[in-house]
């Protein structure tokens, strides 16, 4: 989806690129040939010659593939990633790489996954995070928030330690919640989807993501995420105390702060 997205993204607003796609499989390639006439399974033919590449897989592939197409990439390519870890990711890229590469997370996406899914508007006013260190290359990073401006995001930089920390809090956190949450209804009530309405359909619309793809972040960010779930279940305790005790002045205040909370998004 966020390759998709990107693709058609680009498309729209600078026709005058000359956009390739690589897919692993026959038929992800014939899937997407539909869209893309330029699509290839063959890794070196997709990076030859490229500015910029951008790797939109999941992170467990992302230094096997840099490693393949290190050898193809012109001296000037630049290469970013759209991976929500970033730790993990920029040492083993940029060790590969060097500094042609700098991290990327653009702060887009649904529950929903594969080509299908792309939007040529999905980037529009998201916030796109990157991650540069000593070693990136300024032209790399100026070619790569460029690459995000033109689609439609506010770019912000900051280091892969903090972006692991802030986004297993607004992001890794949220996903991992909502799962529990689901499994937690079903265990007494199965029937909750044919019962439910908005508060359930809106709490746990992330509890769709695909599983594999998510355990594969949550494996990768497990420390921050671990912190997160510990504050998780610290509030969780206090509102289990306050409910007991029936403290209805206390009770209001624990909402109408995450009310206020909530209600600074933009």
């Amino acid at each position: 989806m966020i390759g998709g997205s990107l693709a058609l993204a680009l498309r729209k607003r600078r026709p005058d690129w000359k956009l390739k796609l690589w897919a692993r499989s026959p038929a992800s390639v014939q899937r997407t040939r539909e869209l893309f006439p330029d699509t290839t399974s063959e890794i070196a033919a997709a990076v030859e010659g490229a500015d910029l590449c951008v790797l939109c897989t999941p992170i467990s592939a992302m230094a096997d593939l840099a490693e393949n197409i290190a050898p193809h990439l012109s001296p000037a390519a630049a290469v970013t990633d759209a991976g929500s870890v970033k730790c993990g990711v920029v040492q083993r890229l940029e060790h590969i790489l060097g500094g042609r590469f700098v991290g990327s997370h653009p702060m887009a996406g649904s529950e929903k996954s594969g080509l299908e899914a792309a939007r040529a508007d999905l980037f529009e006013g998201a916030v796109s995070i990157l991650t540069p260190t000593p070693r990136s290359l300024l032209p790399a990073l100026t070619t790569i928030r460029q690459l995000w401006e033109i689609v439609g995001c506010r770019v912000v930089e900051m280091s892969a330690a903090k972006h692991d920390e802030a986004i297993s809090l607004v992001s890794h956190l949220p996903h991992a919640v909502a799962a529990a949450l689901v499994n937690a209804i079903n265990r007494r009530l199965p029937e909750a989807p044919a019962l439910a309405g908005g508060g359930y359909r809106d709490s746990t619309r992330i509890a769709a993501s695909p599983p594999a793809l998510w355990r594969k972040i949550f494996l990768e960010n497990k420390e921050e995420l671990l912190t997160g779930l510990e504050d998780f279940s610290t509030m969780i305790d206090d509102l289990k105390k306050l409910i007991r005790s029936e403290d209805a002045v206390a009770l209001e205040a624990f909402l109408a702060r995450a009310r206020a909370t909530r209600e600074r998004l933009p």
